[in-house]
């Protein structure tokens, strides 16, 4: 990943593998964060000026089991924060398993309404800095099987965690592995505009990766929105302390 980046020209990324804390009863959820870590500050070292790569993690599922989270502590550059299974009794595996092509279209509003709850319920329990993909289970309800959805119906719920997500002082992120896909960004680009219009500034560009080759993958188009909207900066964080770069 770190050589991919390079060949791409960029010069300072995050890796943010998965805690989904949840599944500690499945598999160990834990070490292989750590050892990530230890591989990119390894790293770090022997790339030194040629690209600049940080520490971190994706931290999804903690209010499930805060208990077990609050037992690890992790010396990280940034902590993203996500939700990828929501509390859906019918359904409590990842979103990104769900058949969506049988639910009826009640059905699929009500999961949204509870993702959206459990989106709150992340930025009421957890510490982070980032809130990851805000809409991401539309990347599989209309993406990938071509479900109709009116995201108009939730603009209360966005609005309300666009205004935690600012009060908070906590980053935006535009990812941008939808795109290719709903030829959208996740969040939306009307969702983007409208943090900027409640004076949300700080915005991050992830391109939730997992392979080399989506390394930065339409970055361009995001980089050139956030311009158009008025976005003057980039963020990225060091030893959990924002950092802003010129766009």
């Amino acid at each position: 990943m770190l050589l991919s980046q390079i060949n791409k020209g960029t010069e300072i990324f995050a890796v943010t593998d998965h805690l989904d804390v949840y599944s500690y009863m499945d598999y160990d959820v834990f070490t292989p964060i750590r050892n990530s870590n230890a591989e990119v500050h390894r790293l770090s070292e022997i790339y030194d000026g040629k690209c600049k790569v940080l520490s971190g993690v994706e931290v999804s599922e903690v209010y499930w089991v805060p208990e077990v989270y609050k037992k690890h502590t992790f010396d990280v550059d940034l902590i993203i924060g996500s939700v990828h299974l929501v509390r859906c009794p019918e359904h409590p595996e990842p979103y990104s398993r769900i058949d969506f092509s049988q639910p009826t279209q009640d059905w699929i509003y009500s999961y949204l309404e509870l993702y959206f709850k459990d989106v709150l319920m992340l930025l009421d329990t957890v510490d982070f800095d980032i809130l990851a993909h805000l809409t991401c289970p539309l990347r599989y309800i209309v993406g990938k099987y071509r479900r109709s959805v009116d995201p108009a119906r939730f603009d209360g719920e966005i609005e309300e965690i666009l205004r935690r997500v600012i009060k908070d002082k906590k980053a935006f992120e535009i990812n941008t592995s939808s795109f290719d896909m709903l030829n959208d960004f996740m969040p939306s680009r009307k969702i983007i505009e409208k943090y900027y219009s409640l004076g949300g500034r700080l915005i991050s560009f992830g391109s939730d990766a997992h392979v080399p080759e989506n390394a930065s993958v339409n970055f361009d188009k995001a980089i050139a929105f956030a311009k158009d909207v008025g976005f003057e900066n980039i963020c990225y964080f060091e030893n959990r302390e924002v950092r802003l770069l010129r766009i």
